[in-house]
């Protein structure tokens, strides 16, 4: 069966049964020009737009060339050869015999702990759908292991088991993986009690605490922020709408996820407020348009966004014009406006978009903001999540400092003093 035979038809047609089989469209989108247009390029190259296997050889050939010269990584070559493969699979088939969906594989269970898996996870409805993709994770791997001990029936778990499963756990995740498994081991164990009349004591072994150690960044500085706003070319239309995007997270602390997910009607004009749901929270925000954020927002909507049907704000600056959908395209959009200003990056320095949330609650924390106001403003359920802010508060943490007048210093009391 034969779709197509012009060559750039028939990759346009595989990008298109990779989103149908799975793979997620940014992917797809991302493969198909990585991978597939450096083959029809070749074929123009050598004067021919349809498929000839001969041609298609000879690629292969020339890709192994370039890889055995040192021009492509291992990476680039393989992507690059399957992709020639899939090409004649689909040319001869009209189809592919095997796509990887990425994030969507998953590691199957025998059949009774698959069907106590999906059993526990809509008992535990409802949930956001990051927490239930994490919770699953958790109680997938708790169940693969206990099938690699030789466990008959997940059913005859107990406490001797989910201790020796944390304890090599520990040796091959971090803590905040570790807290997730012991939190979720918990919920399942609970559910194990309550639905299939089981009595197995877990919550002394579940609740030992995991400490999570907890990172301070140092908040980018006011100058910072400006420095790098300053690099934003405002003329063109990527200008206007990066511009208007760090001024959302500047100005109204938005995070990146809220920002890409941001809808027309989201905005609204005659009230000036800027109404949304919180996609980390699934909390309502009412935020007040800033003027300065709604003549960013009109500019980039009336003169620099792409004249396409779609309800979110703000799309690619490049065709095809769909809506952004990582928030990654934020981080390194932001560290690109960061290395013209010579501003200096290293891995996990802080400095990445997420700092200008930071540096909003720290400049509200200076500002003797009360903390219920500023948990407002960011979309914290509870103050407390406010409380880290206060850390970043040098000015006033300075003020806290215990005087150490009429305490007397005594030679020898340092390790390295004089005796």
């Amino acid at each position: 069966m034969k779709n197509a035979t012009n060559l750039s038809e028939l990759c346009n047609l595989i990008k298109d049964k990779l989103i149908e089989y799975g793979v997620q469209e940014h992917v797809a989108w991302q493969t198909y020009s990585s991978d597939y247009l450096p083959i029809v390029r070749y074929f123009n190259d050598h004067g021919e737009t349809e498929f000839n296997l001969q041609l298609l050889d000879a690629y292969q050939d020339h890709i192994r060339e370039r890889y055995d010269n040192g021009e492509y990584s291992r990476r680039t070559y393989l992507c690059r050869l399957r992709a020639s493969a899939r090409i004649a699979e689909f040319y001869n088939t009209g189809d592919l015999s095997h796509v990887c969906a990425g994030n969507y594989a998953k590691t199957r269970l025998y059949f009774r702990d698959e069907a106590l898996l999906q059993e526990f996870l809509a008992w535990s409805e409802p949930v956001e759908a990051k927490t239930k993709a994490d919770m699953e994770w958790s109680v997938r791997k708790y169940l693969l292991w206990t099938e690699k001990q030789g466990l008959a029936d997940s059913l005859d778990s107990s406490a001797h088991v989910f201790s020796g499963y944390l304890t090599y756990a520990s040796t091959r995740y971090a803590e905040g993986s570790l807290h997730n498994i012991q939190l979720y081991l918990k919920k399942f164990h609970r559910f194990l009690n309550e639905e299939k009349h089981m009595d197995i004591p877990y919550e002394f072994v579940l609740s030992l605490p995991i400490i999570r150690p907890k990172k301070v960044f140092r908040p980018l500085t006011a100058e910072e922020i400006r420095r790098t706003i300053d690099q934003i070319d405002r003329s063109t239309a990527k200008g206007k709408r990066d511009y208007a995007i760090v001024l959302l997270a500047a100005r109204c602390g938005l995070r990146g996820i809220d920002i890409i997910r941001l809808k027309l009607t989201d905005i609204d004009w005659r009230g000036n407020e800027i109404r949304l749901v919180q996609d980390k929270t699934d909390e309502p925000l009412v935020l007040p348009l800033l003027p300065d954020i709604g003549e960013a927002l009109k500019e980039y909507i009336l003169n620099g966004r792409p004249d396409v049907h779609s309800e979110y704000v703000f799309l690619r600056a490049v065709h095809p014009y769909r809506p952004l959908t990582k928030t990654m395209a934020l981080s390194h959009m932001w560290t690109s406006y960061q290395k013209k200003a010579g501003i200096d990056r290293y891995a996990q320095d802080g400095k990445g978009f997420h700092s200008l949330r930071r540096a909003l609650g720290k400049a509200m924390n200076e500002a003797e903001i009360p903390a219920t106001t500023a948990a407002q403003v960011l979309g914290h359920r509870s103050v407390e999540s406010v409380k880290h802010y206060i850390s970043l508060d040098t000015k006033h943490l300075k003020e806290c400092a215990i005087d150490l007048t009429g305490i007397a210093v005594q030679e020898g009391g340092h390790p390295y003093g004089r005796s």
